[in-house]
């Protein structure tokens, strides 16, 4: 009976063993695997900012020369990192290796650098090796410490540096952007894999030195001192191994050695060897495939030792009591081989649930892959995650909540659920907000886990009645930091029954929540880069907006500056002319006197008995003196005519001018409608038996009204000009339709006791609908290319409407004429 209870609990403890053993060799596979996905991530995910830094419009306009824009690029620059919160600098600089623009992290306060301390980094090795590559290529330094002038800064501070050229749109090579990532965040991450498993996690360069481990051999690299430090040394013949293939697994007399080989560099991505010195270049570069990690992972003998001697002591006091107790010793036999076939049966069930849930798993991680791939919707991502590992576990209910701590009051709402029907939540908030410590437990240390709400000694009594009430029975909630300072939580829940989380669900629930963290960062990453193009959309139609109303401000400035121009040499014509008439017209009278007494003598001599001599009879014959007596008093009455016909000239002249007339007063507008008339009297008088034009005026009473005379001069220049144009084509393309006579009508009346109105009427050729709709447009003209500018009837409209407060209005039908009736006020108010 001893013999067979011996091999009994012989098989036991083997068979234990090997199960635990195959779990700890699965999970060890498997974190070493998840460990170098986070090592990759976090080298995409800088790269990805490194390229859109490098692709920046501020970036461009600082290489197109518009200075101004330094700033902006270090404020862009400033965004990023008080956002991002993972590099310590930000840089760019020209192809002198001087700093243009530079970011420090300053312990999580941000600045921007003044220009003064920018410094030039010519020498550096990272700088030097960037410069040499080619446009979308990235360079990636070899993790090691930051090196402050010529030592190791301490604390100290891990560090990678990616780099890129940067081009302007000519093609030419102008500087580089650089990101020092801080090492520690990639450590951190790579360490948080390891949390709750058995074997020490180590991250190795290519030379076998520690970049993650103990902390005493850390580094060697780095340090004179710890040259020798490296697992070669310390485990020569698992290092020869290791060096040698990719990834395995193998156990040795000091314990269980599970690696991998993690490449974080893709095509196009080169490193170099590095330098421990501040200004040494670099040894030589090396390509994707030569910059590598080792990942190991270490479980010590001892913790096989450990285990296995635990059990032993309890199996051998088993032993003892159930051979000492002989009076029962077939009961106990009998029992003893029931408990062996069912904690086999047992043992082949958890091995067999063991692999789906492996498989289950995997298969949940490629589903969520495949939705960050091809969605960047964070509600799809959030409800897909949920869904799954509601159905992937089986358990009651599985939530995900935003937290948002306020001062020191943490508070949960509730973003997606999957549950049984049953048990949909009638709240948006967690039942563990009610909860003090589980909420601090959530959050502080990121990992909740309670088997049985009755039971766990961390909570109080009014706490687990609390939970329980709700139909609280199993939890298992975990805490997603992500880059942007959000916190989220996803809560797995047991109400029917009690549930004992174990290890796998653990660490399915954990690599949810990492794949959730990545997920949630490239969703705002992606709602930032749409809220970015949209801003740069509408900032481009503001431009368009302002670029169009500045082409018609300086169009009609150079409208404005023409009628000027033309003001300033009408009056000065007017001024040149007036003297002179003024001096032939005030003469003329006295001239016509002299003449008259002139002439009174000559006919007193002739009346006389005075007898002429022959000399002077001869001259009177020659002369005709009769004729000279009867014309000349002619000829002084049509000088006096044209003289008075100048001066009117002239006055209509200055009237339409009125240079000195630029503020408002009260005029007659008559004088400037008569003046502009006036002046297109070349275009009104007949020019062949073809074009005719007669001016008919219907003027009313008007009062004086309060306006702008120049300005409004030019209103009704432009109206009879385009009337005398519509008139000039309808007579040359169709002079039968109006009998080769064309018509202005221009009336004026009282409108109201506030206002006057003026109809300027021709029977030109008339406009269509579309056309009238669009007169008033800005630069729209029917007119050949070199007679119109689109400005005339754009500019009157503003002055009538904008500077006068009136209205302008058109009635025209193709074929028969066009009327122009404007409303103007009789008095502005101030």
């Amino acid at each position: 009976m001893s013999a067979l209870l011996a091999a009994v609990l012989g098989g036991l403890y083997y068979g234990k063993i090997r199960a635990e053993r195959t779990a700890m060799k699965i999970s060890e596979l498997r974190k070493v695997k998840m460990q170098a996905r986070v090592i990759v991530g976090n080298f995409n995910l800088v790269v990805s900012d490194l390229m859109v830094l490098s692709e920046q419009i501020e970036l461009q306009e600082v290489l197109e020369g518009v200075s101004e824009q330094s700033s902006t690029l270090a404020e862009e620059f400033l965004s990023f990192s008080q956002h991002k919160k993972l590099y310590d600098q930000i840089r760019f600089l020209d192809k002198t290796g001087k700093e243009i623009v530079r970011v420090n992290f300053n312990r999580a306060r941000p600045n921007i650098v003044p220009k003064e301390q920018l410094q030039i980094q010519l020498k550096h090795y990272w700088f030097n090796d960037t410069w040499r590559l080619n446009k979308g290529e990235v360079f990636v330094s070899p993790l090691d410490l930051n090196i402050e002038r010529g030592e190791v800064e301490y604390p100290i501070k891990p560090m990678i540096r990616f780099g890129t050229p940067v081009y302007d749109n000519s093609g030419q090579k102008r500087g580089i952007v650089i990101l020092n990532y801080f090492g520690k965040k990639l450590l951190d991450s790579f360490a948080q894999v390891s949390y709750g498993t058995n074997g020490q996690s180590m991250l190795l360069n290519s030379e076998g030195y520690w970049l993650k481990g103990l902390k005493s051999d850390e580094w060697g690299f780095m340090f004179p001192n710890r040259q020798h430090r490296t697992f070669g040394k310390v485990f020569p013949e698992v290092w020869k191994q290791i060096s040698r293939r990719q990834s395995g697994q193998f156990q040795t007399s000091d314990g269980l050695f599970t690696y991998t080989t993690v490449y974080p560099l893709v095509e196009g991505q080169k490193s170099s060897t590095g330098s421990g010195q501040a200004f040494t270049p670099s040894k030589n570069q090396l390509s994707a495939r030569s910059y590598y990690w080792k990942i190991v992972s270490y479980v010590p003998t001892e913790a096989f030792d450990l285990s296995s001697n635990e059990l032993i002591i309890e199996l051998l006091y088993l032993y003892i009591g159930l051979v000492s107790a002989t009076g029962i010793g077939s009961w106990i036999l009998a029992q003893a081989s029931v408990n062996r076939q069912i904690t086999e049966i047992e043992l082949t069930k958890s091995q067999a649930r063991l692999l789906e849930l492996a498989e289950r798993e995997n298969l949940l991680k490629r589903c969520l892959s495949s939705h960050i791939r091809n969605s960047l919707e964070l509600d799809t991502i959030l409800s897909t995650a949920v869904a799954e590992v509601h159905k992937l576990l089986q358990i009651d209910q599985c939530q995900f909540f935003w937290c948002h701590i306020k001062d020191k009051s943490i508070e949960f709402k509730l973003s997606h659920e999957a549950c049984r029907p049953h048990l949909l939540t009638a709240f948006d908030s967690s039942p563990i907000e009610k909860v003090e410590m589980l909420s601090q437990a959530i959050i502080q240390e990121k990992f909740l886990k309670l088997d049985n709400v009755l039971t766990d000694a961390r909570l109080d009594s009014v706490s687990r009645e609390f939970l329980f009430n709700l139909g609280l029975t199993s939890l298992l909630g975990v805490a997603i930091y992500t880059n942007s300072n959000r916190l989220g939580v996803l809560i797995c829940q047991q109400t029917t029954d009690t549930r004992i989380w174990n290890d796998n669900e653990v660490e399915l629930v954990l690599g949810v929540a990492d794949q959730l963290a990545i997920a949630i960062d490239q969703a705002e990453l992606y709602n930032q880069s749409r809220a970015a193009t949209e801003a740069a959309t509408i900032q481009a139609e503001k431009l368009e907006t302002t670029l169009l109303q500045l082409q018609y401000t300086q169009a009609q400035l150079i409208q404005t500056e023409k009628m000027s121009s033309l003001g300033q040499l009408v009056a000065g014509i007017a001024h040149e002319i007036n003297n002179p008439v003024n001096f032939i017209y005030g003469n003329l009278n006295h001239i016509k006197q002299d003449l008259q007494q002139l002439l009174d003598l000559i006919k007193l001599y002739q009346k006389s008995e005075i007898i002429p001599t022959p000399q002077l009879q001869a001259y009177l014959e020659n002369i005709d003196i009769d004729f000279i007596t009867e014309d000349l008093p002619k000829m002084i009455a049509s000088m006096k005519m044209g003289s008075d016909r100048i001066r009117q000239i002239v006055i209509s002249l200055r009237n339409f001018s009125r240079l000195e007339e630029a503020e408002m007063k009260s005029v007659n507008i008559h004088e400037g409608i008569d003046s502009s008339l006036l002046i297109l009297q070349h275009r009104l008088q007949e020019k062949s038996s073809k074009i005719q034009i007669e001016i008919i005026k219907e003027y009313g009473n008007l009062p004086k009204i309060e306006c702008y005379p120049g300005q409004l001069n030019q209103v009704f220049m432009n109206l009879l000009n385009n009337a005398i144009d519509a008139i000039e084509v309808l007579l040359v393309t169709l002079p039968s339709s109006i009998n080769n006579l064309g018509q202005i009508v221009i009336c004026t009346e009282v409108y109201d006791s506030n206002n006057i109105s003026v109809k300027i009427k021709d029977n030109g050729i008339g406009m269509n609908e579309v056309v009238k709709k669009r007169i008033f447009d800005p630069f729209f003209t029917t007119k050949p290319v070199g007679k119109g500018t689109g400005l005339g009837l754009s500019i009157s409209y503003q002055i009538i409407t904008e500077k006068h407060r009136g209205t302008i209005e058109c009635r025209s039908e193709q074929g028969i004429g066009t009327e122009f009736w404007i409303k103007l006020p009789v008095q502005q108010n101030s």
